[in-house]
Order: structure tokens, then C-alpha cells, then sequence
């Protein structure tokens, strides 16, 4: 009988050894668990935060193309409307006079537009779906105002933001990252619901 009574002492205590080790196993697991997630939410922000950085660095390299388009158009414009005058002034030729009137009207006709470059998200959402839409020069390229290419572009549901709405989304997004109530991917139904709110207040600040 003593026996079985020491063996039974042992058997509790081994019991008691074993619920504690399953204790601190389901611990550590918890610990894991957390680490991985918080790493997981860093690799996010820190994935958002260059790309961001990347699209703004093309947004300005843009801007620096369009400045320069668009010295070379008013260049352009401001020669042929001289040498348009000169041929008027001093050619008495029908043919080099029709010329001349042609270089003319083409300087005095519509003017072009420049510098308008939006970010678009398309139906992959974030990060896969950005890109960033030099606007002006697809109006110039298909004749067509900033206006129409923009109305073309939102057709398949692309979001169209400029460079502060797309960094202050980002923000968002990171801010959500950090609390739990997002992760990447995030698509592009939950972007415009993040977007929403903003371009309320907007509207409402343009209109005080």
C-alpha cells in the first residue's frame, strides 16, 4: 500500500509538471504569436511608407517632364507665330503667304495643357494597383481635355488622387496597420470607404 501511495504522489506530481509545461507552452505560443504579428505589421508600414516614397519621387520627376514640355511648347508657339509674321511682312508669295497664315493660326490656336498628374489605384487595390497618370500628357497625346482623360480613366472604377489625398491616405492606412483593423492587401472597396470622409470634409472646408 505504501507503495502505491508514493507512486500516486509522483504520478500528481508529474501531472502538476506536465499542466505547468502546457502552461507555459500555450505562453509562449501567445508570445510567438504576437511577435509574429508585430513584425508582420511593421513589414506592412515600412512596405507602405517606400512605397509611397517611390510613387511622390515619380510624381516629381513628372512634374519636372511637364515643366520642360511645356517651355519647349511656348518655345515652339512663340517661333512659329514670329516666323509667321516675318513671311506675311516681307513675301509677296501666294504659296509661302498660306504657309505663313498656317504658322499663325497653329501659334494663336488652343491653347495646351500642362503639370496635371494624378495617382491612380486601380481594382487591385493597395500596394499592387498604384501607378501614377501624367494627365496632361495623355490630353495632349489623344487631343482630349484633362477632364475627359480623367472621366476615361475612373470608368473601371480606379480611384484618381493627387499627391497629399494618396499620402494622407497612406497615413490612414498605416495608423490601421498599427491598431489591428487592417492588413495588406487592402482592396479597392475599403479604400474608397477610407476616402470618403475626406473628400466630405474637403467639400465642406472649400465651401466655408
Amino acid at each position: 500500500m505504501a507503495g502505491m501511495s508514493v507512486k500516486h504522489i509522483k504520478l500528481k506530481s508529474l501531472q502538476k509538471k506536465a499542466a505547468k509545461l502546457a502552461l507555459a507552452a500555450e505562453s509562449l505560443t501567445i508570445l510567438f504569436d504576437q511577435e509574429e504579428t508585430r513584425l508582420k505589421r511593421k513589414a506592412e508600414v515600412t512596405r507602405l511608407k517606400l512605397l509611397r516614397s517611390a510613387i511622390l519621387q515619380r510624381v516629381e520627376q513628372g512634374r519636372g517632364m511637364e515643366i520642360s514640355a511645356s517651355i519647349g511648347y511656348k518655345q515652339g508657339r512663340l517661333i512659329a507665330q514670329s516666323a509667321g509674321l516675318l513671311i506675311t511682312t516681307f513675301s509677296k508669295n501666294n504659296k509661302v503667304q498660306s504657309v505663313a497664315r498656317s504658322l499663325l493660326e497653329e501659334s494663336t490656336g488652343e491653347k495646351r495643357s500642362f503639370g496635371t498628374i494624378l495617382i491612380r489605384i486601380d481594382k487591385k487595390g493597395l500596394p499592387d494597383g498604384v501607378d501614377v497618370v501624367y494627365i496632361s500628357r495623355l490630353g495632349r497625346e489623344s487631343n482630349q481635355s484633362e477632364t475627359e482623360v480623367i472621366n476615361r480613366l475612373k470608368k473601371d472604377g480606379s480611384l484618381l488622387l493627387s499627391e497629399e489625398e494618396f499620402s494622407r491616405l497612406i497615413d490612414k492606412l498605416i495608423e490601421g496597420i498599427l491598431k489591428g483593423c487592417l492588413a495588406l492587401p487592402v482592396s479597392i472597396q475599403t479604400l474608397s470607404q477610407i476616402l470618403t470622409p475626406y473628400a466630405l470634409q474637403s467639400i465642406h472646408q472649400n465651401k466655408d
